[in-house]
This record gives C-alpha cells, structure tokens and sequence, in this order.
C-alpha cells in the first residue's frame, strides 16, 4: 500500500504548501519600522553572531544574505523585528535582499521596480547543473531535496544533467574559493546559450562565514553574471524551487527590497 501510494504521487505537496515556513520553524526576519528605537537598534547590531543588521546615515538595515536564521533578533527584540512565512524569497537583483528604513519618515525604502527575468530562459523544462564551489555541504543537501517525493521538481519540469553542455542553468552553492573559480568559469563557458545562473544560500550570494577568508574571491557574482538570489543558510527547498520558478519566469519576484509586496 505504501509503494502504491509513493507511486501516485500522493506524497508530493501543492506549491502553496512547499513556498510556506513550517509552523515550528523561524521565518525570515522582517524589521518593523516603528519599533526601531535608538536601543532596539543598537541591541539587534550586537545581539547578530552574522552582523546582518547596519546602521548608517539615518538608515537602519538588514541584509537577508548575511542572516543565518538563528532567531535572536525577534526574540530579543520583538517590539522590533517579526519575521516572514514565506519562502518565496528569490530575487533578480541582490539589492532587493537588503531592508532600509528611512529612521526619521519611519518607513522601509523602495528600491524601485526589479529586472524581470530572462524571456529566452522561460523554458517548458529546465535542466541544470549544480556546481559547489566551496560550500559546506548544507546547501548541496538542500539542492538533493528537491527531487524527493514530498518536492518533486520533476512535475514542475526541472532535472539535473551530469554535464554542463546539456545544462540551461547553473546552480552555484557555497562561496567561490580560489581554487574553484577556474573550473566555474570553463563550467559556464560549456554550457549553450542561452543559460542562467542561481546562486543558492548566503555563501553564494555574499561569502558568509568565509567572506573574509584570503582563500575567497566573494560570492558566486564575483566571477559569473547571476540572474537569480536564492538566500538563506541554507536555503530551503522550497526557497530553491522558488528560484528556479523565477528564473524561469512562472512566478512573478514578490521580495523588493527585503519586503514581501
């Protein structure tokens, strides 16, 4: 009975259901502008082990690449941080990652309208390949949820291929060491055209942990043109799937400047 029901399909989730943060699970942080008192404000700077929060020049902010989701902000100052239970967090432009609040009209500042994803990527299927470039691990484990049977990317019409020469993305996770970013570049330059890139979790987007490491050139934008943000550390799956959705443009980007709109 188990078998039959796996073979069904049964198992696999509706979309709206995978895009959402499960109930027991933090969500991402989301600054509440009123609340953004002189000490809540110096208290999140010190309370993030990632320095994700800023301050400058009546701007206060939060980089969504740089969060690790640990939670200490929303509950050690809940008067100023709440938090989002989505996933649909991918975004066209690294801008649209990071929340400003303008402190003295006390409101978040819009970045403007994001680029809209690539026509020639709006592909019936896409294929990708994953590349870690110096990841942990984390975010690759992620990546290999994608095809169980709870997500099952497969319906949404994306697999993963063995060779970059029959890839129309590339996923790439972890920040690019040194030693790595040679092999992503002829990576990419094997891949036909057109072709895209994600960067998948905060390492990628922004080096995370390792950003200041000599052994680190930056984040994957560093070395390839990235069409896609998938932030998180690391992402979940859902957050990915998101991802390759927009890339694909079948869903329209809802983070603009670090808000959902």
């Amino acid at each position: 009975m188990i078998l039959r029901t796996f073979r069904m399909g049964v198992l696999a989730r509706a979309l709206e259901e995978i895009l959402q943060v499960p109930p027991h699970a933090f969500g991402y942080p989301l600054l509440k502008p009123q609340g953004l008192s002189q000490e809540a404000r110096e208290g999140l700077v010190k309370v993030c082990p990632s320095g994700a929060f800023f301050e400058e020049e009546g701007v206060f902010g939060l980089d969504l690449a740089r969060c690790v989701g640990c939670g200490r902000c929303a509950l050690g100052y809940p008067e100023a941080v709440g938090e989002m239970k989505t996933l649909e967090v991918a975004v066209t432009r690294r801008e649209d990652l990071i929340q400003r609040v303008d402190l003295e009209r006390g409101v978040f500042l819009d970045p403007g309208p994001p680029p809209p994803p690539r026509p020639e990527l709006a592909l019936p299927t896409l294929a990708f390949r994953e590349v870690s470039a110096g990841d942990t691990g984390l975010t690759d484990s992620e990546i290999a949820l994608l095809g169980n049977p709870f997500n099952d990317m497969g319906r949404f019409g994306f697999q993963v291929v063995a060779s970059p020469r029959h890839g129309d993305a590339l996923l790439v996770t972890g920040p690019v060491s040194r030693n790595m970013a040679k092999a992503l570049e002829r990576t990419y330059q094997a891949m036909p055209e057109p072709k895209g890139v994600v960067a998948v979790g905060n390492e990628a987007i922004a080096g995370g942990v390792f950003a200041e490491s000599r052994e680190v050139l930056g984040g994957v934008d560093k070395v390839l043109p990235v069409d896609v943000y998938v932030p998180g550390d690391p992402p979940r799956p859902g957050a990915i799937l998101h991802g390759l959705l927009l890339l694909a443009g079948r869903v329209v980007q809802r983070l603009v400047g670090g808000v959902v709109r």
